[in-house]
């Protein structure tokens, strides 16, 4: 009888040890998997902080006019790009939808100033709510204009006056530099 209880004791046992053993390995491997989520998630803050301070360190003060597409631009405009106007997403809203993008017309102070050439991808940020829009430098205002000023063209006269004039900061994240270019 007592070989009888020291074989079931030492079944037990090692049933016992074998379940510890795996439910050890089942947490290791759970640790392991934790720890790549938190090097992945320290790798995206880091790059998400290098992206916030090349913004911050070349964005310039700019002011910003909606003009409206009128009859002045004549039948069939096209941008310095070659890109039709009528055809163009200018901005048929207010309020852009998530993902789409401002043709916008550039000063030579202010193409100077960003550094910017045709087809560069721009980021406007409002001076005071902090909302932020992505611009395609599509054209070039006036060339004797003198400030840094952007022009954003409107599909429709009432939106243009609605966005009207604003003072916003723009960054280009197409120069040379940027860690917006590796995406």
């Amino acid at each position: 009888m007592t070989k009888r209880l020291l074989a079931v004791a030492l079944l037990m046992t090692s049933v016992f040890g074998g379940l510890v053993t795996l439910r050890v390995h089942q947490l290791n491997a759970r640790l392991a998997q934790r720890e790549a989520e938190l090097n992945n998630a320290r790798l995206q803050l880091a790059n998400a902080t290098e992206k916030l301070a090349f913004l911050d360190a070349s964005k310039t003060r700019v002011q910003v006019t909606a003009y409206a597409l009128t009859e002045d631009f004549g039948e069939n405009p096209v941008f310095s790009n070659n890109t039709p106007a009528r055809t163009a997403y200018a901005v048929p809203k207010h309020t852009l939808p998530a993902g789409k993008v401002l043709n916008v017309a550039l000063s030579p102070i202010a193409e100077k100033k960003l550094h910017a050439k045709l087809n560069d991808t721009l980021v406007l940020t409002t001076r005071r709510s902090h909302r932020q829009y992505m611009a395609r430098f599509v054209d070039r205002t006036a060339q004797n204009e003198t400030r840094p000023v952007v022009d954003v063209l409107f599909a429709d006269a009432h939106q243009a006056r609605i966005w009207g004039r604003q003072a916003f900061d723009v960054a280009d994240i197409s120069r040379a530099g940027s860690p917006f270019r590796e995406e």
